[in-house]
């Protein structure tokens, strides 16, 4: 104990301070140990002398010098004291617990993340049989990161370890409830997310367990698209579509794996009297999407789908038509969907329903001219390229316009400095140029009259 404290106080003199700092600093910085040198830049008098008389040297001094001090001998040094200190047995007297080396810390994490997940997997009896259907495999996948989710659990784990070891056993165990509701009615996620945690939205895509729920679920179900959005680093996405594929896909996850996710809040404004019969809009909820076929609707005569984001913009075009249709039943009523900004999964699904009834059908979308209207285009450019049509949503458009527009915001410039549209490759160098963004409804009339003509 004395030793102890010689050492320490020894080495706590003021001339020390900033080299030790440098030095437990480029210990933990290496792989297996430090080596070179420390600067002192702007060496100070009582530095000079304090480590002056460690190393066994003089050196005179010089206002503003910079000094560099050899690892090796300052190691040396210590060693051949009546104390015998290596480097990192001083630096744990000094701070009272040990300094590690990179390579030290990342086995020292390794080994408390395997722990976890080995505690975690007796805790809940996950035993490997017959009856778990993948669940202990896809678990003990974690430990070396060969399963998906373990970069989701990995996030956690690194702000705190305790939480990533109740996020895995809550999720294991929700899996295991998944499991033995299979072949039976589908189970919702608020449901079961109350009945393994007490809290209905526990199980949200937006949570980590949410997420590592997904992953577990999709990867006992064997769905091959889980690793492709683990590549993707999609931990952090969620269930409101900016990405319309990957909303759909991570819906078709937990239907595949027997758990209900919400289809009512999901929904789609549709004005269709050749659909439907009525010269009226329609609300239909993802569910009754769902339950639409192409089979249904492929005797219909229609051949364009008009689509826009503003519902305003909607209702216009909706009893323009209507109104039409009261002064002559002989053209074919249009189909009018309504986005409501960024689609939703109800939108892209009820997509998928008419554009595959038949060849040769048209989707025309008009939007605003801003970041997020042009963003929702591209979108669907990419998910319908065939049958993708820009309305109004060119470079004539916007100049004709510009003079009216709203001064776009640093980050919607910045999107867009960085955009290209390939229905019209001068349309971004236009908007930049100007540096406003226009909402559709400036163009409501020659919209009106598009429809008139079609």
């Amino acid at each position: 104990m004395r030793e102890t404290e010689a050492i320490r106080s020894y080495f706590r003199q003021p001339g020390f301070e900033r080299f030790l700092k440098l030095l437990a600093r480029q210990y933990m910085a290496s792989k297996e140990g430090v080596r070179g040198y420390v600067t002192l830049t702007t060496i100070s008098d009582i530095e000079r002398e304090t480590l002056d008389n460690f190393y066994r040297t003089y050196s005179p001094p010089v206002p503003g010098e910079t000094k560099r001090y050899s690892l090796k001998k300052f190691e040396k040094l210590l060693k051949d004291n009546r104390f015998e200190l290596t480097i990192p047995k001083l630096l744990e007297l000094l701070n009272g617990e040990p300094v590690l080396t990179r390579r030290e810390q990342a086995i020292r994490i390794n080994l408390e993340w395997t722990s976890i997940i080995q505690s975690v997997i007796e805790e809940v009896c996950v035993t490997g049989g017959e009856t778990d259907n993948g669940i202990f495999s896809w678990v003990q996948g974690l430990i070396d990161d060969s399963s998906p989710g373990s970069r989701t659990l990995r996030i956690v784990f690194a702000k705190s370890p305790e939480e990533a070891h109740r996020c895995l056993k809550l999720c294991i165990v929700a899996l295991k409830s998944s499991v033995a509701a299979q072949g039976s009615k589908p189970i919702r996620l608020p449901v079961l997310a109350v009945e393994i945690t007490g809290d209905a939205h526990a199980l949200d895509w937006k949570t980590p367990l949410g997420r590592l729920f997904w992953w577990g679920l999709t990867a006992i179900q064997e769905l091959s698209f889980a690793p492709m959005l683990e590549d993707s680093q999609l931990e952090s996405a969620d269930l409101t579509p900016a990405n319309n594929s990957q909303a759909i896909l991570i819906r078709e996850g937990y239907r595949r794996g027997g758990v209900s996710d919400d289809d009512l809040s999901s929904q789609v404004m549709l004005y269709a009297p050749e659909l439907f019969g009525v010269r009226e809009e329609r609300i239909l909820t993802l569910r009754q999407v769902e339950q639409l076929t192409a089979e249904r609707f492929g005797q219909r005569c229609f051949t364009r789908i008009h689509m826009v984001e503003n519902p305003s913009v909607f209702a216009e075009l909706m009893d323009a038509d209507a109104q039409k249709r009261e002064e002559t039943n002989s053209d074919i009523p249009p189909v009018i969907i309504c986005g409501n900004g960024q689609p939703a999964t109800a939108v892209i699904k009820l997509l998928d329903v008419l554009l595959s009834c038949r060849e040769g059908i048209m989707l025309y979308y008009a939007g605003d001219l801003d970041p997020a209207g042009l963003s929702i285009a591209r979108g669907l450019q990419l998910r319908y390229p065939d049958a993708f049509r820009a309305w109004r949503m060119d470079t004539t458009q916007y100049l004709r316009y510009f003079h009216k527009g709203i001064p776009l915001s640093e980050t919607d410039w910045s999107r867009l400095a960085e955009s290209q549209y390939d229905w019209d490759s001068a349309l971004a160098e236009a908007i930049n140029d100007k540096r406003v963004k226009l909402h559709q409804e400036l163009w409501i009339t020659e919209l009106l009259q598009d429809l008139k003509r079609f």
